[in-house]
């Protein structure tokens, strides 16, 4: 009865999000908290050509972006659970659904604990880490307990809270920069730049949100060209964040910041002492930067489970997966410890979901629906 129950709610909710929905969560899921650090990553493999590395990386990315679109496209627009199970079998199915939700919880968990130590170090110096990560967890299960409609909102909002007050200080930001530290350019080795780029693509997590919104789209012809405008508004965002900061600091200490874009807009000098204590503007950036990443992955990961389980809702996902991510969390001893742990093992994520499994979704796919095409 209950599975009956959710297929017909999972049924009503389909065909409900529009283009600029679509646009939205797609910029605020990938374009989170790795926006702060960023700059010092590029800068320490390619120097002052970071923003090339960009071009090169949103380049690599457009055809594995059109694969996940056409691989849901031949799978009817099924959820990705569905998929999974129509295409590899239910046991095996159910265990690749498992490991992209290991790999949100381990995203997420990477991040929440990278987001409280900053909180700690500008704003909440005294306060237990443990209690930040908690409240975050408090606020975020409460939204995604109002399931995708919720979500939705808050990435609608959040967009606009994100990326129009960061753009109008990036001129406050460059009084007085020196717009010479990108020269010169075209430099390195071309086996240099594919380095940069290996390093450069990981800051584009969060792709695998297609798979749970695509098929929710009402208008599905205009699927590919959103997706890629969404990639594009990335890949600008990016560059200017990037280009700012190498103007500001230059690449020799843009490398030896921990986040740079974060000291970067706390050079920020307003007209007549307008805002007193700017860090705290900059840290309201931080929360919503991070906040928007997590909510969609946490609500994502929600939803796997609760497909692979037969669950009635997200609410009793939330109660499994959270306690995993908030272990997983204080697991590292320090700042520096989260960074060591996220270079090992964010390589090895995302390239499975947005390139491997796309591609063998696309291809046992085409290959059902040429049997049922036979039988036909």
């Amino acid at each position: 009865m209950i599975l009956k129950e959710v297929s017909c709610i999972l049924m009503n909710k389909k065909n409900i999000l529009s283009q600029y929905d679509l646009f939205v969560t797609i910029v605020v899921t990938v374009v989170g908290s790795a926006a702060f650090t960023y700059p010092r990553k590029l800068s320490e493999v390619i120097g002052s050509e970071g923003w090339i590395v960009i071009i090169l990386s949103a380049l690599i990315l457009l055809p594995f972006l059109y694969i996940i679109y056409k691989a849901i496209k031949i799978n009817g627009y099924r959820r990705l659970v569905e998929m999974l199970q129509r295409n590899f079998g239910k046991f095996l199915g159910n265990v690749i659904a498992i490991y992209i939700v290991l790999t949100g919880i381990f995203i997420m968990a990477i991040e929440m604990r990278t987001f409280a130590e900053v909180i700690k170090m500008y704003l909440l110096n005294r306060t237990p880490t443990e209690f930040i990560i908690l409240v975050m967890f408090l606020v975020g299960g409460f939204l995604v307990r109002g399931e995708i409609e919720s979500v939705i909102k808050f990435n609608e909002i959040a967009f606009w809270l994100m990326f129009v007050p960061v753009l109008i200080g990036i001129p406050f930001v460059l009084k007085g920069s020196d717009f010479s530290n990108i020269l010169p350019i075209f430099v390195h080795e071309p086996l240099e730049y594919i380095k940069a780029t290996r390093v450069s693509i990981f800051n584009f997590l969060g792709f695998g949100i297609l798979y749970m919104i695509i098929p929710m789209v009402k208008n599905k012809k205009s699927i590919v060209r959103v997706t890629f405008k969404s990639l594009a508004f990335i890949s600008v965002f990016y560059i200017i964040i990037t280009l700012s900061a190498l103007f500001v600091f230059s690449k020799e200490y843009n490398s030896q910041l921990l986040w740079p874009t974060i000291s970067m807009f706390s050079t920020v000098d307003m007209p007549g002492n307008f805002i007193e204590r700017w860090e705290g503007i900059v840290m309201a950036f931080w929360i919503i930067f991070y906040f928007t990443t997590y909510i969609n992955i946490y609500y994502f990961s929600s939803e796997i489970i609760r497909d692979v389980f037969r669950l009635e809702d997200v609410k009793v996902s939330l109660v499994l997966i959270t306690p995993i991510i908030y272990i997983l969390s204080l697991y590292p001893e320090n700042i520096a410890e989260v960074y060591s742990i996220q270079d090992r093992f964010i390589p090895y994520t995302d390239p499975i979901v947005i390139g491997i499994l796309p591609i063998a979704l696309l291809i046992t796919g085409l290959i059902k629906a040429r049997r049922v095409k036979d039988e036909i």
